[in-house]
């Protein structure tokens, strides 16, 4: 099977939103910011509270409207920020090679991607593994790297379903 498109930034952005909110290291890392917010707001009470003629009531108050916004918006927040810093790294350098039209071929062997500046092949014993979004199919050759094909370059449903089953063919420990 062969199928041609072209990445748009876009897309590493979302890959890497996505790989991030699946990491476990990602999400103990957002656990712990999460949690650090509100134990500098209580840090921030129990000072200001001692050293401040504002009664401690109004500071604890304050610090935990502060803390409910902090738990509820930072997921958001850290998701906004990773990926304006995303953005910001593909504009620093030479990436045009990324957002090239590219093909991709499943074969008995390998998974092979050519574009007008490489060509890759990954044995499918090298294939890590396969992760479906609603958006996105990523054949990860590393725990950090993968292809990602848009699911928008595969065209309806049927035909992504036909790309998932030659894919599942060859990489059967994927399936879901």
């Amino acid at each position: 099977m062969e199928i041609e498109f072209e990445l748009l930034e876009e897309d590493y952005i979302n890959f890497n939103l996505d790989h991030a909110n699946s990491s476990a290291s990602v999400k103990k890392s957002l656990i712990l910011q999460r949690i650090l917010g509100p134990l500098v707001f209580l840090i921030a009470t129990l000072a200001l509270g001692t050293f401040s003629e504002i009664p401690v009531w109004y500071w604890i108050t304050i610090f935990s409207i502060m803390s409910v916004i902090w738990l509820v918006f930072y997921p958001n927040y850290f998701n906004w920020e990773m990926g304006r810093n995303i953005k910001k790294m593909l504009k620093e350098g030479n990436n045009k090679n990324l957002l090239q039209k590219r093909k991709i071929f499943l074969t008995d062997e390998a998974i092979i991607e050519t574009s007008t500046a490489s060509e890759t092949k990954t044995p499918w014993s090298d294939v890590n593994k396969v992760e479906e979004t609603s958006e996105y199919i990523y054949i990860y050759n590393s725990s950090i790297s993968a292809y990602i094909i848009p699911k928008r370059v595969l065209g309806n449903q049927n035909k992504i379903n036909t790309f998932l089953e030659e894919l599942y063919k060859y990489h059967p420990s994927s399936m879901r």
